[in-house]
């Protein structure tokens, strides 16, 4: 016996065995064979994998499905939908369509919203084609036409939006699919063509070397949904680390796919400047890292638009006073003087966070003069009402300390040279740069006064925040600890707030220093406070050790966490959110993402078996 394993193990490895000698079979239809899994939606299990389907009996029956994303298309409450809604009846039946016979009927919107209206429902096609790669093989002469109702022709993207909507999908007859969009802005029609999206699962195959693939619909849907939380941001930091234009686009697809609405652009900081203005060149010329990696005019109004067509509002951060260096030290060459102190000074663990180091010179005229040319450039670039984002944290009064002009100043104007004397100066500069910001803001034809942006820090401390700045003005950022009272205690003083706990929702932490890493479910288990003046909250994605080449991997899926969260606040555990997170990230990989990876595939073919 043992004589004859070997004999067989040596005929296999020369390729000589034959169907009369084993039960192999290698001919060369079997050779090409692959197994065709189908996939079942099992009560309280979700969608499982099933052993294989014979080559004579592919043919599916009513409870079996191709693959797992037409499967996750009906399977549960909230079949594949990211985030999930806040109501959903779903069919459990499908029907195949073809891009080709998809028609929009955008009567409904008034003419003003109708530019806008079309540049969505082409990024929608778009992404429906995108799940067969860009080309759907498996025709369907079916019709069907999304029927898009808008009630006002306001474009207005702020926090005041209103993003609801309602979608309903109704199959009259097996050749005749109706889908009706109903919501009061064009960024609640946006939300409802990405849902809309997300009923339609690709199948794919494989046959003879050619790629075959269609769209499965789900055959009937009633949808109502709204965010719970006004602002839903994901920051991304290109002064560390330059992102091109593209990644940056990229990055705003993804937030698309997951409604989420605010681009947080953390755009300089002291290790670089790559924003081009027109009005004073140097802050480039100084401060970008090369010629290349700089984001000019056109690109950044290219930018703006194409986040608006995504629902998304794109935010700019201009840190200050702290967090300013490279792209300011040209000063004293134009006979401006000190712009800004201890700019890449040798002593930085003494004058900043981390190098370089580099904070603006508030005793100097000169600076807020260089400030409101920046800030025209910008309150030019924005869409109206803008929402500006002016830093405001981690300044080092050391670094201020140790220039003599600056001393100087704080003693004629009756500062002490203690920390008190150096929050009046914070205090100080913050009040002449929103008075800057409105005067240019309003002289691009902005309508002032809007709301701008802080970080928390010193200043906003809840024992001194009421003194030096107004609750009407501005919105904090709060980027403590989740053990930190500071954001309830500002909601509590009546402050605005965004949170971003940094333990839980920087993207970075865990790969530097001694922060931990949060997965996607820690991210997706944390909420907030239950308060109007709660705003929402954001993600950050720092960029201190990415670029362009981790950056999909580094911010997704787990940004969609925090999407999911911020949009439906739900109360459900995370481990019943992650069969819809396999689907969005495979979605997300469709349109050109590289998101990480969740678990082994063995999971995503099993759900609730990994959990």
């Amino acid at each position: 016996m043992a004589g004859r394993w070997s004999a067989l193990v040596l005929a296999l490895a020369a390729g000589v065995v034959n169907s009369m000698d084993t039960s192999f079979n290698t001919t060369q239809d079997n050779l090409n064979f692959e197994p065709q899994w189908t996939y079942k939606c099992v009560p309280d299990e979700g969608c499982q994998r099933m052993e294989p389907m014979g080559q004579t009996s592919r043919q599916l029956n009513a409870s079996l499905f191709q693959n797992v994303d037409v499967c996750h298309a009906v399977c549960g409450r909230f079949g594949s939908l990211w985030p999930r809604p806040g109501t959903a009846a779903l069919s459990t039946q499908l029907l195949k369509i073809h891009p080709n016979y998809l028609r929009y009927d955008i009567q409904e919107v008034p003419a003003e919203a109708r530019h806008i209206i079309a540049s969505m429902t082409h990024v929608t096609s778009q992404n429906l084609l995108a799940e067969c790669d860009g080309n759907v093989t498996e025709l369907a002469e079916r019709p069907l036409v999304v029927y898009i109702h808008v009630k006002s022709a306001d474009l207005t993207l702020d926090e005041q939006t209103n993003e609801q909507y309602m979608l309903d999908v109704v199959s009259r007859s097996a050749n005749n699919i109706s889908v009706y969009i109903v919501a009061d802005t064009v960024y609640g029609a946006r939300h409802a063509l990405e849902s809309f999206t997300q009923l339609i699962a690709p199948t794919r195959a494989e046959f003879s070397g050619e790629k075959q693939c269609g769209l499965f619909m789900v055959a009937g849907a009633k949808i109502r949904d709204k965010p719970v939380f006004k602002h839903r941001g994901l920051l991304l930091d290109t002064s560390r680390n330059f992102l091109p234009m593209a990644d940056i686009k990229r990055t705003v697809d993804g937030m698309a796919a997951t409604k989420m609405n605010v681009l947080h652009w953390h755009v300089t900081d002291s290790h670089s400047f790559p924003l081009e203005s027109t009005r004073v060149p140097q802050f480039t010329r100084f401060g970008a890292y090369s010629p290349a990696e700089i984001y000019t005019v056109e690109e950044v109004q290219d930018l703006i638009q194409y986040a608006r067509v995504r629902g998304v509002r794109v935010m700019i951060e201009i840190d200050a006073p702290a967090h300013a260096g490279n792209g300011w030290q040209w000063g004293k060459e134009y006979g401006y003087g000190d712009l800004a102190v201890c700019v890449n000074s040798k002593e930085w663990r003494k004058h900043c966070i981390q190098p370089p180091c580099g904070q603006l010179n508030p005793a100097n005229p000169e600076m807020y003069n260089a400030l409101r040319h920046l800030y025209r450039d910008i309150a030019e670039l924005m869409t109206k009402p803008a929402l500006f984002h002016m830093g405001g944290d981690e300044v080092f009064f050391s670094c201020w300390n140790s220039s003599q002009e600056i001393v100087s100043y704080m003693k004629d104007k009756g500062y002490s040279t203690d920390r008190e004397g150096f929050i009046k100066l914070w205090a100080e500069f913050h009040s002449k740069a929103l008075q800057i910001w409105d005067e240019e803001y309003a002289a691009a034809g902005g309508k002032a006064p809007q709301p701008v942006m802080l970080w928390s820090s010193e200043l906003t401390k809840p024992e001194r925040i009421d003194k030096y700045l107004d609750k009407t003005r501005y919105i904090i950022e709060v980027w403590e600890p989740l053990d930190s009272p500071v954001l309830k205690q500002l909601i509590r003083l009546g402050y605005r707030t965004i949170s971003v706990p940094k333990d839980i929702w920087y993207l970075d932490h865990g790969l530097w220093g001694i922060t931990k890493y949060s997965n996607w479910r820690r991210m997706y288990s944390h909420t907030l406070p239950a308060d109007p003046k709660a705003l929402g909250g954001e993600v950050a994605m720092w960029s201190e050790y990415i670029d362009a080449n981790g950056l999909d991997a580094r911010v997704w899926p787990r940004a969609a966490a925090v999407g999911e969260r911020l949009w439906a606040d739900p109360t459900s555990p995370a481990s019943a959110a992650e069969p819809r997170l396999q689907r969005l990230r495979r979605r997300l990989m469709a349109r050109g993402l590289r998101p990480d990876v969740l678990a082994p595939g063995w999971c995503a073919d099993h759900e609730t078996k990994c959990l």
